[in-house]
């Protein structure tokens, strides 16, 4: 049997789209599948693409408003006439990637909506679907000509819903995480690695290459003084500021660089102070890790913290106080904290990568069934 070619389109800004993109890919391949990964936007532009993501990041900080009016313009009530003006600068490279490629389904993993709006003319053949990879969905991910939506919860379910997209086409699979998440952990042997007390409640703050946590060294000095409670910090590929913690004097405090095993310290620890990306937040699921949220960027991210709040699975602050009041407070509230881990397991989608892979094969075949009946019709 022929191999089924998958072509799947990602995007670079932030890494939570090419995680999903990877991770199935990883599972497609395990079903006999042949995977191409490509970020759309680097292939028309890369340099505009690069401009696109540092632009980005200024959302964490000083751009803050001017991304939250732009994606409240575009989620309220886009101009479409600008939007496709848009699109229609993929449309060729669009074009090429399915020429070359010649794909069974394409799976956007970023809203690239120019893939829905050229299939019915030049590949109605071919299912396209988007996996949305935040607890929200701005309204220009909805289009009639996508074969599938799979989401991770109901508010994105009733959103496309009221944006016209029909319930038979949404699918509540999850976000996509790595499978190593949903592995169990020996505590005794995770403490061991990274030189941490298995008995001891344990904080997970991480700061990581966005710099999400500003006055992180202030913010450690104020926690570390709670001596039946230990912080792992972990900075990521950020070494300046893994740098510039190690040079402080901690006692309760530890400082870790790029944790491949990131998942283990996911189920050791009791608490987590994170950003609310899509991507963090299913692996919190997953894992039932309690979480604080610390001043959601607008758009996406605050969509997603106020969903969780809304489940009572994490806790939003927006300033340090706030932040130190709910260490504080959740360290010495063990009620409230299993509350939270509990709701947080429910909000969890196991194997999503699974549950899409199969799915998507099951479509291809019936695309494929659907254009034999309609090759016989014409033939009779």
């Amino acid at each position: 049997m022929n191999k089924k070619r998958i072509l799947i389109l990602t995007c670079s800004h932030g890494t939570g789209h090419k995680m999903v993109a990877s991770t199935i890919s990883d599972a497609l391949k395990d079903r006999n599948c042949e995977t191409f990964i490509y970020d759309l936007f680097d292939e028309v532009n890369a340099p505009l693409n690069r401009l696109i993501g540092k632009a980005y990041l200024l959302s964490y900080g000083i751009g803050r408003g001017a991304y939250e009016k732009l994606y409240n313009r575009i989620d309220g009530k886009p101009n479409t006439k600008s939007i496709d003006f848009f699109w229609d600068l993929t449309k060729k490279k669009m074009l090429e990637l399915v020429n070359d490629i010649r794909p069974d389904a394409i799976i956007n993993t970023y809203g690239y909506v120019i893939s829905s709006m050229l299939k019915n003319t030049y590949y109605p053949h071919i299912p396209v679907v988007s996996v949305v990879t935040d607890f929200c969905v701005p309204s220009p991910w909805a289009h009639p000509d996508t074969d599938r939506y799979y989401v991770a919860c109901d508010n994105v379910t009733n959103r496309l819903k009221e944006l016209g997209v029909k319930e038979d086409r949404i699918l509540e699979s999850g976000i996509p995480i790595r499978d190593i998440f949903e592995k169990d952990i020996d505590r005794k042997e995770v403490a061991q690695k990274h030189g941490l007390d298995a008995d001891k409640k344990t904080l997970l703050i991480f700061a990581g290459t966005y710099g999400v946590l500003k006055n992180l060294p202030q913010i450690c000095k104020k926690i570390d003084n709670q001596n039946e409670l230990q912080t792992v910090v972990v900075c990521g590929k950020n070494k300046k500021l893994y740098d510039k913690l190690n040079r402080e004097s901690f006692k309760n405090t530890h400082i870790l660089g790029f944790v491949s095993e990131i998942n283990e310290l996911y189920r050791f620890c009791h608490l987590m102070i994170t950003k609310p990306g899509g991507i963090s937040l299913s692996e919190a699921a997953v894992t039932a890790a309690p979480v604080i949220l610390y001043r959601p960027t607008p758009g996406q991210e605050m969509e997603n913290a106020k969903w969780f709040s809304k489940n009572n699975a994490a806790v939003i602050v927006n300033d340090e106080a706030q932040l130190m009041l709910a260490v504080q407070a959740l360290n010495k509230n063990e009620i409230q904290k299993q509350r939270m881990k509990k709701n947080m397991y429910h909000l969890g989608h196991h194997y999503a990568a699974d549950t899409i892979a199969d799915d998507l094969l099951r479509l291809i075949d019936i695309e494929n069934v659907n254009d034999y009946k309609q090759e016989r019709i014409a033939r009779v």
